[in-house]
C-alpha cells in the first residue's frame, strides 16, 4: 500500500504548477510580460483552495462572480494581515534577544 504522504504535493510544487498554469493563461501576453508578484501567487493559491483555479484558467479573473472575487480578496487580505503580524512579532523577538 502506498504512503498517503507520497501522494500529497508540497506547497512549493503546487505553487510552481500554479505559476506555470496561470502565466500560460494570462491575457495580453503580447504586452510587456511582468513576473508574478507574491500577491499574485497568493491569489492563485487561494483560488485553487476554493476550487476556482480552472474557472480562472478558462475565463480569466473577469470570469469570476462578484461573490467569488470578493471571497478571494477577503482571504487575501486576511493572509496578508496575518503575515504582517507574524513579521512584526519576529522583529520584536529579535530586538528582545539583542538587548539581553
Amino acid at each position: 500500500m502506498e504512503n498517503k504522504n507520497e501522494n500529497k504535493k508540497t506547497n512549493t510544487e503546487i505553487t510552481e504548477e500554479l505559476i506555470y498554469k496561470c502565466e500560460k493563461t494570462r491575457k495580453n501576453n503580447s504586452k510587456k510580460d511582468k513576473p508574478l508578484t507574491d500577491n499574485d501567487i497568493m491569489k492563485y493559491e487561494i483560488a485553487s483552495e476554493l476550487g476556482l483555479i480552472d474557472k480562472v484558467s478558462e475565463r480569466g479573473w473577469a470570469g469570476l462572480t462578484a461573490k467569488e472575487a470578493g471571497k478571494i480578496g477577503g482571504m487575501l487580505t486576511a493572509r496578508k494581515k496575518k503575515l504582517k503580524k507574524q513579521e512584526e512579532e519576529n522583529k520584536g523577538n529579535d530586538s528582545e534577544d539583542e538587548s539581553i
